[in-house]
């Protein structure tokens, strides 16, 4: 194991970070200008998802401080978000959400330094839990700034009754908002108002523009939002509109680093530096930002030499930015004056097609960030921890995972970008890069996909028949166990006409199944697939029981990736990582430490508040590897959808509720690593062997109520973490030479292990 060690770096503060500040003087008026609610009834505001999201969960009544250190998505979010809507509801305010679509040039780079000063917090934080210092270390991975809002579009995307998602070609949700603010329909202006960071202050250049902030528990119970005019930062500070640009843009946005001047303590003593730093760096260099660049060069050279012209490329993308009109058509801002090389500061131009599909939620932006810049930044992980497994399957293993997905979208649009490589950039090795080379799968890839095109009507017969629902994991992989299925489930002419969500959805799997090797090309199920098969049919009761509440259909799969990737055995265990199995023989450690990690793909049960209980460093270097696979294996079934769309084998005259079938794609929500360690502790830390039946069961509550507190029917979770590993263990033992025999007998000896502790 080797860990990331990050060379110390200044803090990173950007005019969209709450805690940035104005530097204007505290006897002045002040900068935030309070408005009651009442004066916004019947209103709509546009809302930048984003900065609502990540004000919800680092300061919000979402917070959850030991999130950073479980990984997946927040527990409680989705349950804050359903009353922070009843409130804006109650108010008679309609919040018209606007998220990130692809993009802008400079962001993936400031998010990768944003990530990596954030696992510095981080790793200081384990460092004091592993010290014992609990207070201190929660206080200081919820400080950490490691979670990324974008992250989380899902969470507020299935909680909302009125959601708009508007693309933008290379830009933020920023512009967009600016673009509805100014729309009028039926002379009516679109959107009363605009709620989000302080960067919108960069979009809205007019003299009466007014940001507002996202709420806080206190604006709720006060009844009113706070805003930031754009007119009193100019008249406070004595400055023009092109000055204060300027000076916003010195301290950082979201894809432009801070100018590096500002960092340094010789040039400004006291840190963190404020907006009025920035402004008076410019007055006294000719208020212009080449003179100052000119007067800082030592300092530019030594740390950034290329920040001025990072600055004009955000200026200029800024002008120029990509919006969607109200008909849908995609243009950029000022286009009579767009520049040749525009490409540089707006990146490549896709398909509006894709802009659309991307705008309607049914699908992210990762793929199409490949085409867009042709360049794809791998980002830290939460644990940090750079293990030889994890450089493998970053940098080898899902390569052909991201060219399969490149290459079903790619083959559907412009030959150019058939032809081009995407280069990957590594968090932990600055010199480490690698190419997706999809130019070689676009046959095999489209060959294998272009075969799967089965009607509605035969789909429903095969529901009907297996008695799964149509367009999950169960039903594509039982359906082609069915006499003849194999046969007629294949297109020998084009794919066309297919219109219903059912047949969407199932086409999707069957082609991703093909895609991953779970089906030949027969349409008939391989050996991993007929493992998962196993697996998945062992499953059923507890689905139906629980309504797949622990999320077990897409475990099993994940579960199948991961072994087949080499992840999820009993080796690598990692004695110095904090978390793993202690008591007992080694093999009592690698059965443990199997069992807990087939546990950590499934979801537990769990009250709406923030995790407390023991942590596992160990578990979350392993949800990493849970992590990459999956997104990988997403964005195959995003492409596939897409590449359906654009080719036209999904009918284009049918009204497809895009978001709808987009939330319906499998493997959208991340796992965590509670479930792990629960039962980790559980089988490590708490059971005893001379335990009588019912001792164990009237033991389970007391386990419950003393490690994972907040949790709630545990002991029937429990049981189901036990059948998921027996339904996984059956599969395993049904592959032939897919694995080896000591692989096998690993889960034969975790099966037995288990036996003695239930």
């Amino acid at each position: 194991m080797e860990a990331i060690i990050l060379p110390a770096s200044a803090p990173l503060f950007y005019v969209n970070d709450p805690d940035f500040s104005f530097g204007i003087q505290q006897n002045n008026p002040p900068i935030y200008v309070s408005t009651p609610l009442s004066e916004l009834r019947n209103s709509v505001i546009g809302v930048e998802a984003t900065s609502y999201l990540q004000n919800m969960i680092d300061s919000g009544p979402a917070h959850e401080p030991l999130l950073s250190a479980l990984g997946g998505d927040p527990i409680g979010l989705k349950y804050h978000l359903e009353i922070e809507l009843d409130k804006w509801s109650e108010n008679n305010i309609l919040p018209l959400f606007v998220f990130d679509g692809q993009s802008i040039v400079g962001k993936d780079e400031m998010t990768l330094r944003s990530s990596q000063a954030a696992l510095l917090k981080t790793q200081l934080a384990w460092k004091m839990y592993a010290d014992h210092q609990p207070n201190q270390a929660v206080k200081t991975f919820g400080s950490s700034g490691s979670i990324r809002a974008h992250e989380l579009y899902h969470l507020l995307q299935e909680v909302l009754c009125i959601t708009v998602c508007l693309p933008s070609g290379s830009d933020s949700d920023f512009k967009k908002l600016v673009y509805l603010a100014e729309l009028e329909v039926s002379g009516r202006a679109y959107i009363d108002g605009l709620m989000g960071s302080k960067e919108f202050l960069l979009y809205d250049r007019s003299y009466e523009a007014v940001i507002i902030c996202p709420p806080t528990v206190d604006d709720w119970e006060n009844k009113h939002f706070r805003g930031i005019f754009r007119s009193e930062l100019i008249e406070k500070l004595g400055i023009g509109s092109e000055m204060l640009d300027d000076a916003l843009l010195m301290c950082g946005t979201s894809f432009l680093p801070p100018f590096p001047p500002l960092q340094h303590e010789n040039t400004i003593p006291q840190q963190p530096f404020t907006l009025v730093d920035a402004v008076n760096l410019l007055r006294n260099s000719d208020k212009t930002i080449i003179s100052v660049c000119r007067q800082f060069g030592d300092v530019l050279e030594k740390r950034d030499p290329k920040w001025l012209d990072k600055f004009w490329k955000a200026k200029i993308g800024i002008l120029h930015a990509i919006i969607v009109q109200e008909n849908g058509q995609v243009i950029s801002r000022d286009y009579a004056n767009l520049t040749s090389d525009n490409n540089d500061y707006l990146g490549l131009r896709l398909p509006p097609e894709l802009y659309y599909y991307l705008s309607r939620a049914l699908v992210g932006p990762r793929i199409l960030n490949y085409f867009a810049s042709l360049e794809s930044i791998v980002l830290p992980t939460l644990d940090g921890i750079v293990s030889e497994e994890y450089k493998l399957l970053i940098t080898k293993s899902i390569i052909p995972l991201k060219e399969t997905a490149a290459a079903l979208v790619a083959s559907r649009i412009h030959r150019a970008f058939q032809n081009k490589s995407v280069s990957i950039r590594f968090w932990f090795d600055s010199n480490l890069k690698q190419s997706l080379l999809h130019k070689s799968l676009l046959e095999q890839a489209n060959r294998k996909a272009d075969t799967w095109g089965v009607q509605n009507a035969q789909i429903q017969m095969w529901a009907k028949m297996t008695g799964m629902k149509a367009g999950t994991f169960s039903f594509a992989v039982v359906s082609l166990q069915l006499d003849g299925a194999s046969a007629s489930s294949k297109s020998s002419d084009k794919v066309t006409g297919l219109k219903l969500k059912p047949e969407i959805l199932s086409n999707t799997l069957y082609r991703f199944l093909h895609l991953r090797d779970y089906v030949d090309d027969l349409h008939e199920l391989t050996g991993w697939g007929r493992a998962l098969l196993v697996t998945l049919k062992c499953v059923q009761p507890i689905i139906k029981k629980y309504d797949d509440i622990h999320q077990i259909e897409e475990a099993a799969f994940l579960a199948f990736e991961m072994i087949r990737f080499g992840n999820l055995n009993s080796r690598n265990r990692h004695p110095e990582l904090i978390g793993g199995a202690l008591r007992g023989s080694e093999e009592d450690k690698a059965n443990c430490m199997l069992i807990g990690r087939t546990a950590c793909f499934l979801k537990l049960r769990h009250q709406n508040l923030g995790y407390t209980g023991p942590l596992s460093k160990n578990y979350l270097a392993f949800n990493s590897l849970v992590k990459a696979v999956q997104e990988a294996d997403r964005d195959i079934l995003e492409a596939a959808v897409v590449s359906m769309f654009l080719s036209n084998q999904i009918s284009r005259d049918e009204r497809h509720d895009f978001g709808d079938l987009g939330r319906s794609i499998p493997l959208s929500h991340s796992t965590n690593t509670i479930f792990g360690i629960a039962v980790t502790t559980y089988l490590d830390d708490f059971i005893k062997l001379d335990w009588t039946k019912a001792q164990r069961e009237e033991n389970k509550p007391v386990f419950a109520e003393k490690f994972i507190p907040h949790s709630f029917k545990f002991a029937e979770d429990l049981a189901v973490a036990f059948e998921f590993f027996d339904a996984v263990y059956e599969g395993v033992k049904s592959l032939s030479e897919e694995i080896s025999t000591a692989e096998k007998e690993a889960w034969h000896k975790a099966s037995k292990y288990l036996h003695l502790r239930r």
